[in-house]
Order: structure tokens, then sequence, then C-alpha cells
């Protein structure tokens, strides 16, 4: 039977989940938020009963009358604009209906999950964005408030069956997840990388992929209970066949959370030894014993995509989850059926030698990770929407200064007015008034995202500018942008 515990490690969020190295290109979330709130308007329908549809708010020690009003503004808000909104052309651009609203004080981003039956908001306050240097890009906000919403569902299934099953335990599971939740959270100032939502892959030789790729494909045939799984190296995506709409909240937990709070400084790339030793980081620390799994050892449960039906459509299914760790290299598993001791055990035999030999093989192909960590002259962000890989320069050491709030707007503005998401194909380069050139590149629906600062040589001019961005394409980036 899947089940999980509320008590259970998984859904901790430890204070060791954020790297501390991109502190400085980052801001936390709780420190520009004014309220963050889930709410549930039919809940709230009848009059005197209107905190009913409160699920939950932060901050808590807001009066229920401020709770009250700001969810009913924002309800209303919804229900009015409804009346100038095409549902069909809504439902074909955005995954989640939104609204934004902007006032003197503050930005305001609402959506509507599960049939529209719910609604999640944020208010970040402007005079504090300005004091963190923040610009706020709204479809980046809507971006991070799904990413909410999905964490959540991933460990708890979606609102609606748990609000109908027992709406106090809902409520209670509500403020126990996001209240370690939301404090660790944090927002990208080139608010790009929180728009474009996607993974950090690592790069492999073509033998190091196939080697990859035959490890997965073998833990299926040796093992047919796991359904899916997802393969990682250090705290970067080799591999997966879970669900796009499920990956980036699994990679996201497990190379902000899980990971980092397990193993610590094995995730440092300087690091050249690891233990050799492979163990699970979930699930029981004894597999001598052929007792039942009870209490924590109880392997934990998330609930993913999985297609059904003749027509295969993805449905949210409950399953369990393994991870296993070696060497710097991590196999999540996720299987449906019942598991033991002696089943584990047999994995664990079996991990034990195979990704050892795989982890050995990935470490001798990458390169020196000292050269990966050279400063370079510009910053980059590459996002791939096919495969949701996702890279960038500001979390891979050092590099040029990080860039001033007026050219992270600017880069947001470009990326908005120029670089149509209809569109395949798209080219734009725009200088800011303190000197910093930017260029937008789409190609077969992949964007790069070029940012050069104000004293990068040769490029002063546009016809300069050009040349340089060109060839930092063809050093760097031709491999992955042109194939």
């Amino acid at each position: 039977m899947l089940g999980g515990s509320i008590s259970n490690p998984l859904y901790f969020f430890s204070s060791t989940s954020i790297t501390s190295s991109v502190t400085d290109t980052t801001v936390r979330l709780t420190d520009v938020m004014d309220f963050f709130f889930i709410a549930h308007p039919l809940s709230g329908r009848k009059e005197g009963e209107e905190e009913k549809r409160i699920m939950y708010f932060s901050p808590k020690f807001d009066s229920v009358d401020r709770q009250t009003e700001v969810t009913g503004f924002a309800e209303a808000i919804v229900n009015f604009t409804n009346n100038f909104v095409d549902p069909k052309g809504k439902s074909r651009k955005t995954e989640f209906p939104f609204r934004t609203v902007s006032t003197k004080k503050t930005d305001q981003v609402y959506i509507q999950v599960e049939n529209e039956e719910f609604l999640i908001g944020v208010s970040l306050l402007k005079s504090q964005c300005e004091t963190f240097e923040l610009y706020v890009f709204p479809p980046a906000i809507i971006t991070v408030l799904s990413n909410c919403y999905k964490m959540f569902r991933l460990f708890f299934g979606e609102f609606s069956p748990f609000r109908n099953k027992n709406e106090e335990k809902f409520k209670e599971r509500l403020d126990y997840f996001f209240s370690r939740f939301l404090p660790q959270l944090r927002l990208h100032k080139v608010q790009l990388l929180d728009y474009m939502d996607g993974a950090a892959f690592l790069p492999l030789p073509g033998p190091r992929y196939l080697s990859t790729v035959t490890l997965a494909s073998e833990i299926k045939e040796e093992f047919p209970v796991v359904e899916k799984i997802l393969m990682l190296y250090q705290n970067k995506l080799l591999y997966y066949t879970v669900s796009t709409k499920d990956l980036p909240s699994i990679f996201r937990y497990l190379s902000d959370s899980l990971l980092p709070s397990s193993i610590g400084s094995e995730l440092d790339p300087t690091r050249f030894r690891s233990p050799i030793n492979g163990r699970f980081l979930r699930g029981p620390s004894d597999l001598h014993s052929d007792g039942p799994l009870e209490g924590e050892d109880v392997l934990p449960t998330v609930h993913l995509h999985s297609p059904q039906g003749d027509d295969e459509e993805e449905v949210l299914l409950p399953y369990q989850m393994i991870v296993y760790r070696c060497m710097n290299a991590t196999v999540c598993m996720f299987v449906r059926a019942d598991m033991t001791r002696k089943s584990l055990r047999n994995l664990d035999a079996f991990l034990s030698t195979e990704l050892t030999t795989l982890a050995s093989e990935i470490s001798e192909s990458l390169d020196d990770p000292k050269k990966l960590n050279e400063a370079e002259d510009f910053h980059y962000i590459y996002y791939n929407p096919s495969s949701l890989s996702l890279t960038s320069s500001f979390d891979s050491g050092p590099g040029p200064a990080t860039p001033p709030m007026d050219v992270n707007r600017l880069v947001c503005e470009t990326m908005e007015k120029y670089i149509s998401k209809d569109e395949d194909f798209g080219e734009a380069y725009v200088k800011s008034d303190s000197n910093w050139w930017i260029l937008l590149k789409k190609m077969n629906s992949r964007i790069l995202c070029l940012i050069l600062p104000p004293d990068t040589p040769h490029s002063q001019s546009l016809a300069e500018a050009q040349l340089r961005t060109d060839s930092i394409i063809r050093t760097h980036f031709e491999a992955i942008f042109f194939h």
C-alpha cells in the first residue's frame, strides 16, 4: 500500500536547501512578500462566512479581517476580468489561468488551479523589491506560483480530493508544508531564470550518455517494478523518464533540498573523491532484517503524472520514491508495487556495482572542475523547452559583475516584446543606458541570452557586440544551439 507520514523527512525543507553561493543573485521571497494565500472561493460564498474561503494565509499574524479582504479582492478581480477573457485562448497559452494587478505599493499575481476551484495569490512590496534590487517580471512570478502548487502536489496530491476528504487536515497540511517551504524559496534577480522553468543538465560525451541510458534500461529490465527513473551526477541531471510536467519539481527537490541535506560537501564540484559505498537516502537504514517497512522506514510517496487508457491521457498517480546514491551519482526510482527489505537488498546489490562503474566513467570523462569555474567576461542563460534543459552562468561560480536592476528589467522586457512565443526563431540586440549589451537569440525554439558588461573588450558598438556574441556562440554554444 502506498503511503507516507507527515513526519517523514522527505517533507522537510531544511535550511541547507538553498545554495549559499547564489545568494547575491537571488532574493528570499519572504523578504519582499506582502502576503501569500490559498483560497477556495466556493467555501466563502455565504454572507458572514467569507473567512471560510481561506485555506492558508501568510503572514499568520495578519487579522482575519485583512485575510478576508485580501482574498475577497483577489476573487473580485478574477470574477470581473472573466468578462474580458476568452476561455479558449486563455487555456491555450498558459497551464493555469492567471491575473496580475499592479498598485502603487505592490505587484500582485493570482493563479487558478484544479479547474479554477482554488485561487493562489502572492503580493510583492515594491519598496522591498527596490531595496533588494529585484525587478518583478509578472510571467516569472506566475511560474513561481505554479511551482509552489506543483511542489505541494508532488508530495500530497491535488488540493480538491484532499480537502473533500478532510478540510481541517487539508488546512493543517498546507500550513505544515508552506510554513517551511516559503521561507526557503528564492527569486532570481535575473527573473528570466524563474520564467524559464527547467532543470540543469550535465552534458556528457556520447559513450558516457549511452552508458547512462543503458544502465537505466538494465534497472527496469532487472527490476520490472521500477516504472520511472531519474538520474543525476552531483546535482546535474543526466537522464529521465518522468513526465515533463513533474521533472522541474522533482529535480528542484532533489538538487536543492534532499541531496544537500543528505550528503553535504559531496556536491562540491572541486571534490575528486566521494564515498564509494552506495546507500539509500530515504527509507530503511537496516536492510539485513526482513521486518516490515514501518514508521520512518516507509518509502516516501510522491504523486506523478502517468499515461493511462487508450488515449494515454496523463493522470496523477501515487508512487513510492527510492533514492540511491553512490560516488556522486544518484538514481531516483519510482514504483507502484509494494517494496520489501529483501527487494531493496537486491536493488542495493545491483546498483552498488553498476552505479559505481557508471559514476567512475563519468568522473573520468569530465573536464577538470577548476576549468569549469574559470571566469568568463559575459553572462549567459540557455534554455531548451523540449528537454527542459536550463543552464546559466549565475550558478556556476566566478564571473563578471552581477547585472544591475535596470539590465535585468531590460532582459525581461526584451524577451516579452521581441521574442515571440509563437515563433521558433528570433533575435534581438539591446544596449542599456549603463552600456550593457544584451543578445536574445531563439533558434528551433531554443533560447540563448547573452549579457555583456560595459567593460567587455571590443563590444562598444552594435557591430562589435555582434562580432563578440558570434564568437561566444561558436566557442561555447555551437554544439547545443545549432544541432
